[in-house]
């Protein structure tokens, strides 16, 4: 019986991965991939899939955090998991997943919280942040961070925008393409995406296009950085010499502006490259933007996703105590 198998020779992950890979993005399937291989394995591949029980999985989310992995990579592995065994009982193999059922642990849960807190800046911070950038990488770099924290840009659609995406005049990017980086991986990629090397092509997340705007103040920008330029060109590229331009990578961006250092020496301490893109989606709700369109601009299918990005800025309650004494005052 496959129950009895252990986890580790029932081959799961093999019977798996088709559905996954045709279901979840590249970057999603290789953090799956490593977190089974890396955490789930080892932990837990010597028990019989049959006695797989939810404090089984507690328990195991509880040794890698106890081991120095930080919430994102238990949350990955346990998520990876989840999947495998997800197919395992429509398959009929196994009754239930106990991975579904498994409660994160509080630390996991603490953190999350804790993100929502003071990991937005304000338009002047924001001003602050780029101008240091320029200040140590110069551009394209300042301008990208400039750019995602006005439009709301994920990381892959800022490194996979092209000139033709720019439409300067009416002050509007046209969100078409992302491009994902993952570990080398020779297996076929959904359709619709393209991959080159460790660069994976495709719709942006969701698969869904859309329009966002382009700040007033970098309309001129860049439209000297695509004029005279062809449309498919990227407008944001890494040559080195003898080389076609490629995409800037994360990594490379990460490097050039020295962003932890950077960030941290504004007082910024654990502000992420994505949180400039929870800067934009909180920015815009507070200078009176409606949700609905917020939503659009930011690519979400549901206003719940959006609002999970808004975070109150430092000064919020200050305003608000202002806001509501002149309300008391003339109502």
């Amino acid at each position: 019986m496959v129950e009895r198998l252990r986890l580790a020779d029932a081959g799961l992950w093999e019977r798996a991965e088709p559905v996954l890979r045709s279901r979840l993005s590249p970057k999603t399937l290789d953090h799956y991939r490593r977190g089974y291989a890396a955490r789930v394995l080892p932990t837990l591949g010597g028990l019989a899939l049959g006695d797989l029980a939810v404090g089984d999985v507690e328990r195991a989310m509880a040794s890698w955090a106890a081991e120095g992995a930080g919430p994102s990579t238990v949350r990955q592995a346990r998520l990876a998991l989840s999947a495998v065994l997800n197919v395992a009982v429509r398959d009929g193999l196994l009754r239930a997943n106990p991975a579904r059922d498994a409660r994160r642990p509080v630390g996991d849960l603490a953190a999350r919280r804790a993100r929502r807190v003071g990991q937005t800046l304000t338009p002047s911070q924001v001003r602050a942040l780029v101008a240091t950038i320029r200040r140590v990488a110069g551009d394209p770099y300042a301008t990208m961070a400039d750019l995602a924290a006005g439009s709301g840009l994920r990381y892959g659609e800022l490194a996979a925008l092209r000139c033709g995406d720019v439409d300067t005049a009416a002050g509007t990017l046209h969100v078409r393409q992302a491009v994902t980086e993952v570990t080398r991986d020779d297996g076929p990629v959904p359709a619709g995406r393209t991959r080159d090397g460790s660069l994976v092509w495709g719709a942006p997340k969701g698969g869904r296009q859309r329009v966002t705007v382009i700040p007033a103040h970098l309309r001129t920008v860049l439209a000297s950085m695509v004029d005279g330029r062809r449309s498919h060109e990227l407008v944001f590229v890494s040559v080195r010499s003898g080389e076609v331009p490629r995409p800037i990578r994360r990594n490379t961006f990460a490097r050039a502006t020295r962003w932890t250092e950077t960030v941290r020496g504004l007082g910024y301490p654990g502000f992420r490259i994505h949180d400039l893109r929870a800067c934009f989606i909180t920015n815009s709700l507070a200078a009176g933007v409606p949700p609905h369109v917020v939503r659009e601009m930011a690519g979400h299918h549901d206003l719940t996703v959006t609002n999970g990005y808004a975070r109150a800025h430092d000064d919020a309650l200050t305003r608000a105590a202002k806001q509501l004494d002149v309300w008391f005052k003339t109502a």
